[in-house]
């Protein structure tokens, strides 16, 4: 047998589906619930109107319909209505009697027992018929269509009332045995939920679908979470992915300016100290940006990689840390780890805006990458803003550090600048212990590459590799340029295969003057690689080289 709870769940359900599936041409749509209960042999009649529907569950009896525009009191008092007419049948189970309810008490009245079904094919008997109590107010307790009262039939000394929901419960959605938490919860959910707002609001006038149930009632908007970008001022462009607005925020995200033709929005994610993150696109923030800080700290972020991620590029957007000392780190570190064993990246520090690196994550044993800043004094400022981007395709080539994809641009050691906005002004010096490649990307039709120093002035030289000897004497004569391994035996960088170091940028190809810079062109066929190598002894203020591929004759 189903229990109270099943056959009204099931009433529900076919009322929502019928409402889905009802076509247009029924301008008189409404909604009546109305639960009657029923017992074999026992004749059930039911009103039936144009467009209804009624349904016969096992020991009740239900008629569905659904009406925009309506309200549940409405509901109530029609069914009351049908409810006193003298054509409906007698109730099965008759009430004892109670005492007269005083005047002042609502006109509530204790809730009858019904008997169930047993689940035996057999019919079962009559349930036994006890006579009521002589009282004052027998005669009310006699059998009659329903023992609700009328409120018309209050003397008319006593202000109307207007129906409550416990005078109309018996007849709006069930019988009067079922709980009325029950009822509540029903009501709630058809009255007081998004349901209430398409069906039960929805005026009588407006289209609606065929043939869709309740698909018709939501609209799916799926599409896809590329990249996307979003300018920030005149100069500044940041990059995130397209996400629908809630979804961005629900993962933490900074919704922005529209995208996927006004559906989604640029989803910006922002990352600082301790944070985890498996985005595509992320800017690693130091606490406060753009604010410097300037008190010690361990500034953490662990990027879960993706799977068929091969590469992390990291874009310098902002990066000012303290100066290396003779060339190394002390006071301030940037730190890289969980890559690829083979490859080695180096400790950063210094100022080294503008600059990006390239991780290896293809072959690495864990699919975390760590990104770690540590200060260890106190004393100056610092501030970093990273982007941070995994990805699959337009890879760089196996072990590149950097690389350079546009056909023409500036290449320079790490805390080549100068002058920085937070840091203190101090020498400006590569590091120690450098071995890394920086690539080019070949373009079309393109058969040299075309390098020079730009004469930027100030107290340093523009271009400067230090090499000595074991008795500590200069290898290349001051203001001059060094070309060879005999001169460059320990810090250089490697064009068309050639050491350079020196004070000055010339190979000799195109002017012997080694005190004057000169052009110097790689011509070699392949992948287009410079290798830059130091040592742990001396230091000096790097290169900063100015590339243009030339097309071939």
């Amino acid at each position: 047998m189903l229990s109270k709870s099943d056959a009204l769940i099931n009433a529900l359900v076919l009322t929502l589906y019928y409402v889905g599936v009802s076509g247009a041409d029924d301008r008189r749509e409404f909604v009546t619930l109305g639960v009657k209960e029923t017992r074999q042999g026992s004749t059930t009649r039911s009103a039936q109107r144009f467009g209804g529907m009624t349904i016969d569950g096992i020991g009740y009896h239900y008629t569905l319909r659904y009406q925009p525009g309506s309200r549940p009191q409405s509901f109530a008092q029609q069914q009351e209505q049908v409810t006193m007419a003298p054509s409906m049948p007698p109730a099965v189970t008759e009430m004892p009697a109670v005492p007269t309810e005083p005047a002042a008490e609502g006109p509530d009245e204790p809730e009858p027992t019904i008997p169930m079904r047993p689940t035996s094919m057999e019919p079962p008997p009559d349930p036994p018929v006890t006579p009521p109590k002589p009282t004052a107010n027998s005669t009310d307790m006699m059998p009659s269509p329903m023992p609700t009262r009328r409120p018309s039939m209050r003397p008319s000394t006593r202000p109307s009332v207007p129906p409550t929901p416990s005078t109309t419960r018996t007849s709006i959605m069930q019988p009067q045995s079922f709980s009325s938490k029950l009822t509540n919860k029903l009501k709630q959910f058809i009255y007081g939920s998004p349901i209430k707002a398409n069906l039960i609001l929805k005026q009588s006038g407006a289209p609606k679908p065929k043939g869709k149930g309740f698909l018709s009632l939501f609209e799916v908007i799926k599409f896809p979470n590329t990249k996307c970008s979003v300018s920030m001022g005149d100069i500044r462009i940041v990059e995130g992915v397209c996400y629908h607005e809630f979804e961005c925020k629900s993962l933490g995200g900074i919704p922005t300016e529209s995208c996927a033709e006004g559906v989604g929005a640029c989803c910006i994610f922002v990352n600082g100290c301790g944070d985890v993150t498996s985005q595509q696109t992320v800017y690693f923030e130091s606490p406060n940006y753009p604010q410097a800080v300037r008190e010690s700290m361990i500034c953490v972020l662990t990027i879960n990689v993706k799977k068929g991620v091969q590469q992390l590029r990291l874009d310098f957007q902002m990066f000012e840390l303290s100066r290396p000392t003779n060339g190394d780190c002390i006071d301030d570190q940037f730190i890289i780890s969980g890559h690829n064993a083979n490859f080695h990246i180096p400790i950063l520090c210094g100022i080294n805006t503008g600059q990006h690196v390239y991780v290896h994550v293809g072959d690495s044993n864990e699919s975390k990458v760590y990104l770690s800043v540590f200060v260890r004094v106190s004393s100056g400022g610092r501030s970093f803003n990273i982007m941070v981007r995994q990805i699959e395709d337009e890879l760089a080539p196996d072990n590149c550090l950097q690389y350079f994809t546009d056909g023409e641009g500036i290449i320079k050691s790490f805390n080549y600048d100068v002058a920085g906005s937070i840091v203190e002004d101090r020498e400006a010096t590569y590091l120690n212990n450098l071995n890394y490649a920086v690539c080019l990307a070949r373009s079309k039709n393109v058969c040299s590459i075309r390098y020079i120093t730009e004469q930027l002035g100030g107290d340093q030289p523009d271009f400067q590799l230090i090499n000595k000897d074991e008795a500590e004497n200069d290898l290349v004569a001051s203001g001059q340029a060094g070309a060879g391994i005999f001169n460059c035996p320990d810090d250089f960088i490697a064009i068309n295969s050639v050491r350079l170091c020196g004070e000055r940028l010339n190979d000799g190809t195109e002017n012997e003057d080694y005190t004057m810079h000169a052009v110097v062109r790689d011509i070699a066929a392949g992948p287009i690689v410079l290798p830059f190598r130091t040592d742990a002894e001396y230091v000096g203020r790097g290169f900063r080289l100015v590339y243009r591929q030339e097309l071939c004759v």
